[in-house]
């Protein structure tokens, strides 16, 4: 990482793996490039037998991601936890970006706050029920995970169908002048969306097949150094969780 004679705070990211704080540690790595931010990732394994419980004891929920945001200026409060993906997010934007995410255009900007909600409130919520109803049956040992995989079958079919539409809203809104989702250039409303098409990509929701230009954002996420590089020291598997 790049020398930062600015940063006054020390941050740790608590990762679980194969979850949502994967685009939080995304964003992380972009600022550590471009700016020499300097963090910290605490990795906790989706299985491991006390996971939950030393995440409760830094947030009482044990969620993940949590970011820890501890002051090095003397007198200062010494430490402040964040958790939700997206409020971290636009944390790490006001306070270390210098501005590399900021929308170009009264257009774009209005373009990024609402894509950051859609892709919450809509695309992720959608890939969730889908998910959701596909777990079930891998919970459940035979002859009964048979019988209820059966039963959640045309469930599934259904959320997935429901998704069509928000990727081709998707596809209409991405062109050569706007190829992100906040617009012209890499911003919030991408790592937002990462955790929702990845979901997507990975369980076979999406068919790059029948939206090209969804499916060429996608490809030039993953192609990013800093992406991959937030790959690195645990497991990113959303189809089988590891």
């Amino acid at each position: 990482m790049a020398e930062s004679t600015e940063q006054t705070v020390t941050l740790t990211l608590h990762k679980l793996s194969s979850s949502a704080a994967h685009r939080v540690n995304w964003a992380l790595e972009e600022l550590s490039a471009a700016n020499g931010l300097k963090f910290n990732v605490k990795h906790y394994s989706r299985h491991g037998k006390t996971t939950r419980e030393d995440l409760k004891k830094i947030f009482p929920l044990g969620k993940s991601p949590i970011l820890e945001v501890e002051s090095t200026v003397d007198g200062a409060p010494q430490k402040k936890v964040m958790t939700e993906s997206r409020i971290i997010l636009q944390y790490l934007a006001d306070a270390f970006s210098n501005g590399i995410w900021t929308p170009q255009s009264p257009q774009d900007q209005e373009r990024d706050a609402f894509m950051q909600e859609f892709a919450n409130s809509t695309l992720l919520v959608k890939n969730d029920f889908a998910l959701i109803f596909e777990v079930i049956p891998a919970v459940l040992t035979p002859p009964l995970s048979w019988l209820v995989g059966l039963m959640v079958k045309p469930v599934v079919a259904y959320f997935m169908t429901d998704l069509n539409p928000i990727y081709q809203y998707i596809e209409d809104s991405l062109s050569d002048e706007k190829p992100w989702f906040s617009g012209a250039k890499l911003g919030l409303a991408d790592f937002n969306a990462s955790f929702g098409m990845d979901i997507s990509e990975q369980r076979g929701y999406f068919d790059g097949k029948k939206y090209p230009k969804l499916a060429a954002w996608l490809k030039r996420v993953h192609e990013r150094p800093a992406y991959r590089m937030a790959l690195e020291g645990s497991p990113y598997d959303l189809k089988k969780f590891r």
